[in-house]
């Protein structure tokens, strides 16, 4: 069945993970590494959909806003302030923002984007319940060269650089689940229910 939701994933992103990173990332000494980035990655996708809402579909004092919004999660993530649990109970983010007024796609951003900041923090949290089960502390991790090498081929003009940005968030969501997929076997049963459900 897992190939089969694969297949789309697989066509998509037209080739695989290499062996040697799932040799790499299946060793039990590297599972704090692979969980800590994963955490990470999955603050960085909700601030990419972030920045896309700010940019392109509501003015600078909701862009404002919403970034306040954020900040107990970049705190905790950049800053290490805060205590991870109270971030199960930060207000939750509503659609209700007002589009900027002359872009024609402002409010379609607005739904698709809080959907895909809800998701992504909800993983965000799942991580650090399965660190914290796991007994993995809180560190801080280097930043990957994946997304920023990407995100340097992006169009400098829009609409353009607006597509060319969906675009590598679409690719780096596809292989994040496809190394999800490959990295699941290799766990315990805690883990690959988890890898198996993104």
């Amino acid at each position: 069945m897992i190939e089969q939701l694969l297949q789309p994933i697989n066509q998509f992103l037209l080739c695989q993970t290499p062996v040697a990173w799932v040799d790499e990332a299946k060793k039990s000494e590297n599972l704090p590494v692979v969980l800590l980035d994963h955490l990470v990655c999955e603050l960085k996708a909700a601030q990419s959909a972030m920045y896309l809402i700010r940019k392109y579909a509501v003015d600078k004092d909701s862009g404002d806003a919403l970034l306040a919004w954020l900040k107990p999660f970049e705190d905790f993530t950049y800053r290490k302030q805060g205590d991870w649990k109270a971030l199960a109970d930060h207000e939750k983010l509503t659609k209700s923002m007002i589009p900027k007024s002359g872009a024609p796609y402002s409010q379609d951003l607005i739904d698709k984007m809080v959907l895909l900041i809800k998701e992504e923090l909800h993983h965000f949290y799942q991580v650090l319940e399965i660190m914290e089960e796991y007994g993995i502390a809180y560190e801080s991790v280097g930043s990957s060269r994946y997304a920023r090498g990407m995100l340097r081929h992006v169009r400098t003009y829009e609409p353009a650089a607006l597509i060319d940005k969906l675009i590598c968030g679409a690719y780096i969501e596809a292989r994040s689940c496809e190394r999800f997929a490959v990295l699941a076997p290799h766990v315990d049963k805690r883990l690959n229910d988890f890898y198996v459900s993104l």
